[in-house]
């Protein structure tokens, strides 16, 4: 087949193709294919330039005859007497256009006589073009992967998704009209090297964004995946208790499928262009207040702590000095830890007599009596309405194990 010394040539009329033949892809095609067919194989680009050859010295070089395979997008059989007017380091062979998608993208030459290639020509070609197919189908997978990504991150963050982002939000069937909702998952996995994490990680992107989920799922970082997933039901109503449900089985599918150790947070539907932001911001709230209140609670809930959330961002502030003074008396003398546990079990049970003493197996005056410690300690009435408020501010405001 011939071969010329010139480092570039024009491209084929017609345009760029869609796709490019991955020189390493393109080696082990020749050398799969030669491996099997005692012959010389070679695989030109779009630019009829030998990006993979049994004879690495052809590396680089132009091919004629593929150009001319490329031009008329058919095969070019090159006999001996047909060799000499391409040069005199053509040889002989037979030449197949490849096609990625319809589009011919390079082409494919086994050396030898057209009439002994020709069987094998058309098998390299086919195998050649299958496995060509496949990596396109990986490498656009791979492509729609990082928009949907990015797609994510531009919603998470308040921006509007710029034209390119909303063309392939389209392209790929995202209806970014659709009301969602933000979901944090935090991937505790100290123990696992990059590796491990990374390949599972990957298993639970997929799992989460499988077809009819309607999810649209990003990776942070190694220890941070944000779900927006749908936030009405089939009636189309916002409805936490679904939410629970949908959130367990997830988490449950999540931690089967990867053996992670995972927490999730949900946030609070908000609708308007900033909503899925400010669902995404509640989320990562309530997972860090969640994390440090409830350790060991993995699906965590903004209205189930709500107060703590909104509080969270006043730990520093003089106002939750102030709002902490009343509890002090009991969380800086560590004999009284009894009452304070007394405390927080009453306010649990929503200052029900019966149930705060069943929860605490204690006799209902016994009961009575640590709350009457608790009043003349702290200095309060817990028969005035400000004074439990104010307790139980300063419970949410309180230090861990504080």
């Amino acid at each position: 087949m011939p071969m010329m010394s010139v480092p570039e040539s024009p491209r084929p009329q017609g345009g760029p193709p869609p796709w490019s033949i991955d020189p390493a892809l393109a080696q082990a095609i020749v050398d799969r294919s030669m491996a099997i067919i005692d012959c010389n194989i070679n695989v030109m680009d779009a630019r009829g330039v030998i990006v993979a050859s049994g004879d690495p010295a052809r590396l680089g070089q132009r091919h004629d005859a593929a150009l001319l395979v490329i031009a008329r997008q058919a095969p070019v059989e090159i006999g001996a007497r047909t060799a000499r007017q391409f040069g005199a380091a053509a040889r002989p062979g037979v030449n197949l256009p490849l096609r990625v998608d319809g589009a011919v993208v390079g082409c494919v030459g086994l050396t030898g006589t057209p009439a002994s290639m020709r069987p094998y020509a058309e098998l390299v070609r086919m195998a050649a073009e299958t496995m060509l197919e496949q990596a396109r189908q990986t490498r656009m997978l791979s492509h729609d992967a990082r928009l949907r990504e990015e797609l994510v991150l531009s919603l998470v963050r308040g921006e509007a998704p710029v034209p390119a982002l909303r063309d392939a939000a389209a392209r790929l069937g995202v209806d970014l009209h659709r009301p969602r909702v933000a979901t944090i998952l935090e991937v505790r996995a100290d123990t696992l090297d990059a590796n491990t994490l990374l390949g599972e990680l990957q298993r639970l992107t997929t799992l989460l964004s499988a077809p009819g989920s309607g999810n649209l799922v990003a990776s942070p970082s190694l220890t941070e995946i944000v779900v927006l997933t749908p936030a009405l039901n089939a009636k189309g109503v916002w409805n936490l208790d679904w939410h629970r449900a949908r959130a367990a089985r997830l988490l449950a599918r999540a931690t089967e499928a990867t053996g992670l150790s995972l927490c999730l947070a949900l946030g609070r539907y908000f609708d308007g262009p900033d909503g899925l932001a400010r669902s995404c911001r509640m989320a990562r709230a309530t997972l860090a207040v969640g994390r440090r209140l409830y350790p060991d609670r993995p699906v965590l809930f903004y209205q189930d702590m709500r107060l703590p959330v909104l509080l969270d961002g006043a730990h520093q502030d003089w106002r939750a000095e102030e709002l902490r003074a009343p509890l002090r008396p009991l969380t800086e003398d560590a004999r009284h830890a009894p009452l304070l546990h007394t405390l927080t079990t009453w306010l649990a049970h929503g200052m029900q007599q019966a149930a705060t003493a069943r929860a605490l197996d204690l006799h209902r005056n016994s009961l009575d009596y640590r709350l009457k410690r608790i009043e003349r300690i702290c200095g309060v009435d817990l028969t005035r309405t400000e004074d439990i408020v104010a307790l139980y501010l300063a419970l949410q405001l309180a230090p861990p194990g504080g």
